[in-house]
This record gives structure tokens, sequence and C-alpha cells, in this order.
């Protein structure tokens, strides 16, 4: 198996809302999370500022290399019935992790991908599908073949880190809503 190439992870956020329990992502058209689009992922790939579009977008230049974006153990369901065999348990919850410390810009007026992470994850309840993609360099557009990881998750309130001879930064744990789709491959 060859190893992952540094700088080859890209991170979208994009937008969301729920329709009937199931996130469905916002570009141009909507799409419900188990059946993600590359027109909507790339809607929001190649938006690297504030000074276009601010409801999502690419965030993978600002993210320091210590993001904390993965699946972690899943909840289960131990009752068995009688004819379980061994200690058989079902997955009831799937649980992640989507923790990013990202570079700030001294400069707040200035337009580039330091503050769009810094508008995206503002204030707290704000709906996003954290969209990751591991292979690729951060400006590749997203095609059918590829493989996506998917995480339906809301900011938290942004902790910001400053300290003498150090980088601004701002560090965002997103509150999990517990709905992934992972290793999915784009058909469109």
């Amino acid at each position: 198996m060859p190893k992952l190439l540094a700088a080859n992870e890209t991170v979208v956020l994009i937008p969301a809302y729920e329709l009937n329990g199931i996130p469905q992502l916002i570009g141009d058209t909507t799409a419900p999370m188990s059946a993600p689009t590359s027109a909507i992922i790339n809607k929001w790939l190649n938006n690297y500022s504030t000074a276009t579009l601010s409801s999502g977008g690419n965030i993978s230049k600002a993210i320091k290399d210590d993001l904390k974006l993965s699946q972690t153990a899943s909840d289960t369901d131990k009752d068995r019935a009688i004819t379980s065999f061994g200690k058989a348990e079902a997955p009831t919850t799937y649980n992640f992790q989507a923790q990013f410390n990202a570079f700030a810009d001294v400069d707040p007026t200035a337009q580039g991908f330091f503050n769009l992470f810094r508008d995206l994850t503002f204030d707290a309840d704000i709906p996003y599908v954290i969209a990751q993609r591991l292979g690729y360099a951060y400006n590749v557009a997203a095609a059918a073949g590829q493989e996506w990881n998917f995480f339906y998750a809301w900011t938290d309130y942004p902790i910001w880190a400053y300290a003498d001879g150090t980088n601004l930064a701002i560090g965002e744990t997103f509150v999990p809503k517990n709905l992934i789709n992972v290793r999915y491959t784009l058909a469109a």
C-alpha cells in the first residue's frame, strides 16, 4: 500500500440543512448526504475566500496539520435474543470526532483562506457536512470515481489562541450529529 504524500488532503465545509432528519448538502442544487455530487462539492471546493461566497468553502489551506477528523467507536445495542451466537452487538450510533485548529489572519479585513475559516466557524450551531478527501491536492476538482468521507456536524463556539512568538490561531471542535458517509465513491 503506497503512503499518503504530504499535502494530499482536502477538507471542504458544505452548508447543510435537514429534511425529514436527513442532512442535505447545499450547492446550486441540493443532494442528500447519502448521495453527494461532485457539482455540489466543487461549488465549495473552488471557494478559498470570503470575497466570493461565504456559506461554505475549501478550508484545507487554513487547517493546521493536527486536525482530528475520524470515526470513533460506535455505540452498540448489546441486547441479545435467545438465538444469538456469541456476544452479538449491533451498532446503533456512529460516532466521530471533528476538531480543527486553523491559522488566523492578523488582518480581519483580508480576503483569504484564513479569514474564510474564521467566517465559516464564527458562531455555534451552524450546520455543515464536512467533506474530506485523501490522496489528492486541495485544489483538484472532485470527480466521479474519487472516494470521499462525509461527516454531519454543527459548529461550536471558536476558541482563539494567542501566544508570544506563535501564529494566531482558531480552535473549532464541531458538535457531531452522528451521521456519516465514509468511503463514498462519487458517481457524478
